[in-house]
């Protein structure tokens, strides 16, 4: 007699379900001109196809009194709701004196059409420094980093802070693509598929004023509005 185990058919019925909504949401993507495709993440073939959709805006540098800030996204600038977005900021200086770090305050509130909101949020992090005895040194980060971190010129010192973002849904359902004006560090969402989200930055050093930097410029577009989950969000939502 055959034992047919009731676990063994429950995880096959979730699998069928992970595959079932993993095809609605290459479904949805297809149906917009997005070609799908899954790395670590929903990664789309075919950026050109989302409107709105500016892949150069991954990387932009910026100098404040004798330092330098870069700010980058490690990989692709597109996403559906649940993927995750790598976001980089390099700080170092130049010409003059050693100075001292002591914030990185990563920003993103965004405005849709009830008000601002996380349309991003730090998942995990970490903030990468020269030590006192030269070693290269890296501890978990929040978005809002507070240290005291060394960027020195003489020495060719760096700090950099790594965040891992998901995008996200404050609203649990439409609000994003009303076309209101965006705020400074905001960008308007557009009429189709595509809503790219900015972000700014707060830097700390010793001995300056805090520097402000909004937007950065760099953005990144999360497809169908933020409205339909990728295969990431799917994959955790049946516990894979």
């Amino acid at each position: 007699m055959t034992h047919i185990s009731r676990r063994g058919s429950a995880r096959r019925a979730v699998a069928r379900l992970v595959t079932a909504g993993a095809a609605v949401a290459l479904l949805a993507a297809s149906v917009t001109g997005v070609a799908a495709a899954q790395s670590a993440d929903l990664v789309f073939g075919s950026a050109a196809a989302v409107q709105g959709h500016d892949s150069t805006a991954t990387h932009a540098t910026t100098t404040y009194e004798n330092l330098t800030v870069t700010h980058e996204i490690i990989g692709n600038n597109l996403g559906m709701l649940g993927d995750t977005i790598r976001y980089r900021t390099t700080i170092s200086a130049t010409d003059g004196p050693a100075r001292q770090i002591n914030e990185i305050d990563w920003h993103a509130f965004q405005k849709d059409c009830t008000g601002y909101h996380h349309w991003q949020v730090v998942r995990s992090g970490t903030v990468t420094y020269t030590n006192d005895a030269g070693e290269r040194v890296t501890e978990p980060s929040s978005g809002d980093a507070s240290g005291s971190w060394t960027v020195d010129p003489a020495n060719d010192t760096t700090v950099v802070q790594d965040l891992v973002v998901e995008l996200f849904d404050p609203n649990v359902g439409p609000a994003v693509g009303c076309g209101r004006a965006a705020a400074a560090q905001s960008f308007v969402a557009t009429p189709a598929n595509g809503f790219n989200l900015g972000n700014s930055l707060t830097i700390g050093a010793d001995g300056l004023d805090d520097f402000r930097w909004s937007p950065t410029g760099v953005t990144v577009t999360c497809v169908l509005d933020c409205q339909i989950p990728g295969l990431a969000a799917l994959g955790a939502a049946f516990g894979s």
